[in-house]
């Protein structure tokens, strides 16, 4: 051979290289795409040709099996269509419109499948009286082909039926406003919107229903509220009367039970420590152990917060009105607690004072 001869089959050689055949890494790759091909891994394929292409953007034989790839799932999706198929059809559409988004001929074919999926879908929907889903399937149907009979022949039917499950529907619903079941009523008015988003009927029945429930819940919680306050768990009361507030906002005796109810949370404790007589008068010793306070205070006296409503000295009790809410507690002492009565003063001695002295 020349040296011109060997020169010229490098140059092409060279230039084969340069154009894309590509490296050996390339090659490899690509061999691999042809078995997935080969052993009906299509994704495979196109995974295989795409990191190819990717690492050399201008390799010649990636781009011919790429259109090669793109035939035979054009072919494949056209075998799916005549057999029925329209699944498989619309898989293989999308995975070439992905390669080919130009593709007008694939664009038509997926727009046939998806249509016939639709419809049949519509079908099955009827059949399980869901008409409204079968209505929504229809419609996108006859949004990929306008003139497309079969569905619109369909169409019709779902129409009458929906209409005629959804009179049926608010027929219950109604029934169940005079039995005054407002839970029953909310599911029901929100499965017709579910069904048909645009009736008004519904959504009246459905704001009634919410209405109805939360003017009932906030009447129980405003009977539990009085209930817990009266029986002294004050954090409940708190709690329910702070929950009729969040449905009415407004609600005057809520408001009242809300702060009656942190000021009893509030409110200090009292300690009995003596009772003591003096002159017929009788005394009662309290302490408040927050703040240390100590009052010696008779019956009708106010010390602090509180009034002093009633000393039996017989009980070793003394009954204490918190002025802030009207609550009474009643405090007592123990024996050992209790404190002699005190000698009367002399004759012409001044009586102890008649207010609260805190000593």
């Amino acid at each position: 051979m020349s040296s011109r001869k060997v020169a010229a089959f490098f140059i092409l050689v060279i230039g084969l290289w340069l154009v894309g055949c590509g490296g050996p890494m390339d090659r490899m790759i690509l061999k691999e795409a042809k078995n997935n091909l080969k052993a009906g891994n299509t994704q495979g394929a196109i995974n295989n040709v795409q990191e190819v292409l990717r690492l050399s953007p201008n390799n010649f034989m990636a781009k011919r099996l790429l259109k090669k790839i793109k035939a035979q799932l054009l072919k494949e999706a056209k075998k799916s269509i005549e057999a029925g198929n329209y699944k498989e059809a619309v898989d293989k559409l999308d995975a070439l419109q992905k390669l080919d988004p130009q593709n007008e001929e694939a664009t038509a074919m997926y727009a046939d499948a998806k249509k016939q999926i639709l419809l049949g879908d519509a079908k099955g929907a009827l059949a399980k009286d869901n008409p409204m889903a079968a209505l929504n399937m229809l419609n996108e149907a006859l949004r990929l082909d306008p003139k497309f009979q079969e569905a619109k022949t369909l169409q019709s039917e779902a129409s009458k039926k929906a209409e005629a499950k959804i009179a049926n529907l608010v027929t219950t619903a109604n029934e169940l406003v005079e039995q005054k079941e407002f839970e029953k009523l909310r599911a029901l008015a929100q499965d017709i919107l579910t069904i048909d988003p645009q009736n008004t009927q519904a959504a009246d029945l459905l704001r009634e229903a919410q209405a109805q429930i939360l003017s009932r819940d906030k009447e129980q919680n405003l009977s539990n509220a009085n209930k817990f306050f009266e029986e002294g768990i004050y954090e409940s009361a708190l709690s329910m009367a702070e929950e009729v507030l969040k449905i009415d906002p407004n609600n005057d005796e809520a408001k009242k039970l809300v702060e009656r109810s942190k000021a009893e949370i509030s409110k200090p404790q009292l300690r009995l420590t003596g009772l003591t007589k003096i002159k017929g008068m009788q005394f009662a010793n309290i302490t408040i152990p927050s703040t240390g306070e100590k009052f010696k205070v008779k019956q009708g006296e106010t010390f602090g917060d509180f009034k002093v409503s009633a000393i039996d000295m017989d009980l070793k009790a003394v009954v204490v009105t918190y002025v802030k809410t009207g609550s009474q507690q009643t405090i007592t002492t123990t024996p050992e607690e209790l404190e002699e009565p005190a000698p009367a003063p002399p004759e012409g001695a001044a009586a102890p004072g008649g207010t609260a002295a805190a000593k």
